[in-house]
């Protein structure tokens, strides 16, 4: 146990004598030990420009997948860390999800003055987990995936001058536009109960003369997996990532019924693709959907018989809908993530700054 991890622990203590809760004495204990080592000379050697922070456990999905691309675009030296107690000293740290900083900031007092970039896919808990949460939270740098939950955390009381919106990316060579015309449609999820699995099978079974596909994994934990295996117009796929661009190919339209969303990313990479999309009004569906252009947008709540009005009016669309989302690119998100970390200055020429 290092001398600083005692410390916090002793601080922690001491709060938890006082009645205060045991986030809020986390958070206390590391904030105390940090002004208390701001007193001490010390000679800090950087070596790394930018630390990617998920937990090991965390690993091997989209999280992950967005922290390497992020890296990947960047020119500086950079890694990813996943020892929450032994984050490396970096000019910069991105949190790839809200959850993740607060532990940190408990276990690395230095991080209350570091550059620090918080990823807001979507509210996890109530109010973000309070106002000690909250207060932390604005030490940082937030960013949202969509202006729903941008305008939210600034009605929390989040300062509006640390809060940012950027809408997520795909690879646009990795997911080239088709001609639409095979008449499929395509659902891209994890099983969660705020995908609407029950709204998902509904839809399939109210259009038995349209062909649907569902990519996705942990489906078996679905009480109706059985039934929604039974029926005839419908197949269920659980792929490699390699194989998301050749799924899209086949769909002409694409649906997202999710209660909340942060993103979704594969409606991205369906749009990229040339799919139409048919989407509730959560995550960033709202902030790239031109409804009844480029889309079709829908109340989370929407009956059945309206998705089925609008998946029929999306079959019939023949707008180029890769046009409208092609400049989502990683290189984009990452550089415009970059501008938020303080590591890159974008010219006020270039359209990434508009």
């Amino acid at each position: 146990m290092t001398l600083e991890t005692l410390a916090i622990r002793s601080a922690r203590w001491v709060a938890r004598r006082l009645g205060y809760s045991k986030e809020a004495s986390s958070l206390m204990a590391a904030r105390f030990i940090h002004r208390l080592s701001t007193r001490i000379p010390r000679a800090a050697t950087v070596n790394l420009d930018l630390c990617l922070v998920i937990p090991d456990k965390s690993r091997g999905w989209i999280l992950e997948a967005v922290c390497r691309e992020i890296g990947a675009h960047y020119r500086g030296r950079w890694e990813i860390s996943g020892a929450m107690d032994k984050l490396p000293p970096a000019r910069a740290y991105f949190f790839c999800h809200y959850h993740f900083y607060l532990s940190a900031l408990k276990l690395n007092p230095r991080l209350w003055d570091s550059p620090c970039v918080v990823w807001l896919t979507h509210p996890k808990d109530e109010a973000l987990g309070g106002p000690t949460a909250l207060e932390a939270l604005s030490k940082a740098r937030v960013v949202t995936m969509c202006s729903l939950w941008r305008d939210y955390a600034i009605q929390l009381g989040l300062p509006a001058d640390r809060v940012t919106a950027i809408v997520g990316a795909a690879d646009p060579d990795f997911f080239p536009p088709h001609r639409r015309g095979a008449g499929k449609i395509g659902f891209c999820t994890a099983y969660y109960e705020r995908k609407s699995p029950q709204r998902i099978i509904d839809v399939i079974r109210a259009m038995p003369h349209r062909q649907f596909i569902l990519m996705g994994r942990n489906w078996d934990k679905f009480p109706d997996f059985a039934a929604l295996l039974a029926l005839p117009n419908f197949e269920y796929r659980e792929g490699s990532y390699a194989e998301y661009p050749g799924f899209y190919r086949e769909l002409d339209v694409f649906v997202s019924l999710s209660e909340l969303e942060g993103g979704p990313i594969p409606l991205i990479e369906s749009m990229m693709s040339n799919v139409v999309p048919v989407a509730t009004r959560t995550g960033f569906a709202p902030d790239i959907i031109r409804h009844g252009q480029n889309g079709y947008l829908c109340q989370t709540d929407a009956p059945t018989a309206e998705v089925v009005r609008l998946i029929e009016q999306a079959v019939q669309n023949t707008y180029p809908i890769r046009e409208t989302v092609e400049h989502l690119s990683w290189r984009r998100f990452s550089e415009l993530m970059q501008v938020e970390l303080g590591l890159l200055e974008l010219p006020k020429k270039s359209p990434l700054a508009a």
